[in-house]
């Protein structure tokens, strides 16, 4: 392995500095290193059993690839010292934490920035696969997320590949897809959709989606009955037609939790993933439909006014009590797009281009705002805000119409119509 000081070579640039270790894997160290113009990076150096041509063959060509997005630390460069390797990439910002250190509670964040991270994960597996390639390894080790924003980075992609064969990691156990598990498959895009559903919901329930009844009955998790509890006999802990595997109180203390938070139209979409799609790979839900249930999940959130906790405006249910302080919530002002779309309006709320299009779009690469909500300047009255280059029109209550130039705003009144453009919506 390396050392402090020791310098390898770029394959594509120039010498690297190496410095402190910053982490150890199954696979090899990371190290901080430092280019000839003095610009901070990380080198991921393997161990000997890794030393092999096909892995750095592979890892050549992600390099020559580029990344899919923004999100991911993608390796840039090949590195090398006499006749060893491993590869360069960006470092994540200090200020990024892990999921497990998110799941312990020592992080403050709001479901917004957890809503917005996930988003921003669907996104970046989408665009990875938009190029033909998947991820192998997707779990909660590899993502890192900036609690204040919910941006996320992806990290480790020297697993991904663009075909099956050797040298793919088969996963990490827990977030292998049910047919890796029984070893009925190798790791596919399809099998990265079931693991991306893990993360997800990790990342908004806290807790592992099968894990219930059936495995707290289990004295030795060892890899035979891991095998039957995610791979052979799986069972959603919500499943709506069985209810053997429910969390169970003192063990499963967050999922049954934040299960009831959550608005319908989001677990519906786990409820599909993690019960037809337990055993049939193509149901599984398409990156599209995740689009659409977190855009409305984000959509839909909302302050208590007694408590300040953020909730979740619930249409179909019209639940209206806190889930923290219990405290009755009022109908708070919505924006609906097209009829259907419902986007509570906040004093915060903006609107992006996946708002104002026919076609939902992708919420977690949503550019810039293009309408927010704006207080009149001298009196207690709210409007929404035209930041677009165009023009809205509107009608009001009493049949008035109105031009809403740029810059301007839209007095906020319920029965008020809004014309953007590709849609319309009406204030309720």
């Amino acid at each position: 392995m390396l050392t402090k000081g020791a310098r390898v070579q770029g394959q594509f640039g120039g010498e690297v500095e190496i410095g402190a270790e910053l982490g150890s894997g199954g696979q090899g160290a990371v190290y901080q290193g430092t280019t000839a113009s003095h610009q901070p990076i990380a080198v991921k150096w393997y161990y000997p059993t890794y030393q092999t041509r096909d892995l750095r063959t592979a890892i050549t060509d992600l390099a020559i690839r580029r990344a899919p997005s923004r999100h991911f630390l993608w390796p840039e460069d090949i590195v090398t010292k006499d006749a060893e390797f491993g590869y360069s990439m960006q470092l994540y910002p200090s200020d990024f934490v892990t999921i497990p250190k998110l799941m312990t509670r020592k992080v403050a964040i709001k479901f917004t920035e957890i809503v917005r991270a996930a988003s921003q994960t669907v996104s970046a597996f989408k665009a990875l696969q938009s190029q033909g390639l998947f991820y192998c390894d997707i779990s909660a080790n590899n993502l890192r997320l900036q609690p204040q924003t919910g941006d996320i980075l992806i990290c480790d992609n020297d697993n991904v590949r663009a075909t099956q064969g050797s040298g793919v990691v088969p996963g990490t156990p827990k977030y292998m897809a049910p047919e890796i598990s029984r070893g009925d498959a190798e790791p596919s895009a399809l099998t990265d959709s079931f693991s991306m559903a893990v993360l997800l919901f990790y990342l908004l329930m806290n807790d592992h989606p099968l894990d219930g009844a059936t495995v707290n009955r289990i004295k030795v998790l060892n890899l035979a009955a891991m095998k039957q509890v995610y791979g052979t006999s799986p069972v959603f802990a919500f499943d709506p037609n069985n209810d053997t595997n429910r969390p169970e109180s003192g063990v499963q203390r967050n999922s049954p939790i934040f299960w009831d938070v959550y608005p319908r139209p989001i677990k519906d979409v786990f409820t599909k993933v993690f019960t037809a799609g337990l055993f049939e790979p193509g149901g599984r839900p398409s990156f599209s439909e995740w689009q659409r249930a977190l855009g409305a999940l984000e959509d839909s959130i909302l302050p208590c006014p007694s408590c300040g906790k953020q909730n979740f405006f619930d249409a179909e249910t019209g639940r209206r009590s806190c889930w923290s302080c219990r405290e009755t919530i009022g109908a708070p002002l919505r924006l609906i797009l097209e009829g259907k779309r419902v986007v509570v309006l906040n004093t915060d709320t903006h609107l992006y281009q996946h708002h104002l299009s026919k076609f939902s779009g992708d919420p977690g690469n949503r550019g810039a705002a293009v309408a927010a909500m704006s207080k009149h300047p001298q009196q207690d009255v709210w409007g929404l805000k035209n930041l677009c280059s165009t023009q809205w029109y509107a009608t009001l209550p009493d049949g008035t119409a109105q031009i809403v130039e740029p810059g301007r705003s839209l007095t906020a009144r319920p029965r008020t119509k809004v014309n953007f453009g590709e849609v319309s919506a009406e204030f309720a």
